[in-house]
């Protein structure tokens, strides 16, 4: 049920799956961040509705990519709000190392570059998309970079991963990589939702 904006089953299951882990949303550190792909062609909606469901939750959002994949102004917006709302916090990096130090939830996952789209948004360039695709090859989850958030920090992924790009098969197969609860909470969270409609 994912469109070009949202994907909220997704969240849902990225959620829950917060919750079973640590039992609350408070004083967590939520880290989604882009990672590269060989490919430009990547939706934007799993990292949108994943911050927006994540400052819905109270918890301290990092928002972190490099500069030229930007998301939807109004998908931001709505982060800004939730935080105050909410109680927790919201914010942007372009360093993707500095936004994972003490981060006790990581979620990098591709997403396209803004000139890929059409305008007004973007120019419809992919040459100038995969230009900033190129640039930044080394935003890839390795087992360095896991090592700098927190010592209990869980890795999500919405799945399917660009293995040996977005993430290293150690990150993904290892013991703080939590895709298969992830992905089996999206069954979950779909009943809840079919069960209140």
């Amino acid at each position: 049920m994912e469109d070009d904006k949202y994907h909220p089953f997704q969240a849902l299951a990225d959620i829950l799956t917060v919750q079973e882990k640590f039992g609350t949303f408070k004083r967590v550190k939520f880290v989604m961040s882009w990672a590269y792909s060989p490919s430009v062609h990547k939706p934007r909606a799993v990292p949108q509705s994943a911050i927006i469901a994540a400052t819905l939750m109270g918890m301290d959002v990092v928002l972190a990519h490099p500069k030229g994949m930007e998301l939807d102004e109004e998908v931001l917006g709505a982060c800004q709000k939730n935080a105050q709302s909410y109680g927790g916090s919201f914010q942007i990096v372009n360093e993707f190392e500095e936004a994972l130090k003490g981060a006790q939830v990581v979620y990098p996952k591709s997403w396209t570059a803004v000139p890929l789209f059409k305008p007004p948004v973007g120019e419809d360039n992919p040459d100038k998309a995969k230009e900033i695709f190129e640039a930044n090859k080394d935003w890839i989850c390795d087992k360095e970079r896991l090592a700098l958030a927190d010592e209990g920090a869980i890795y999500l992924h919405c799945l399917p991963a660009d293995r040996g790009f977005e993430v290293t098969d150690e990150v993904i197969d290892g013991p703080q990589s939590v895709v298969f609860d992830e992905a089996e909470n999206r069954l979950h969270v779909q009943k809840a939702v079919m069960a209140l409609t």
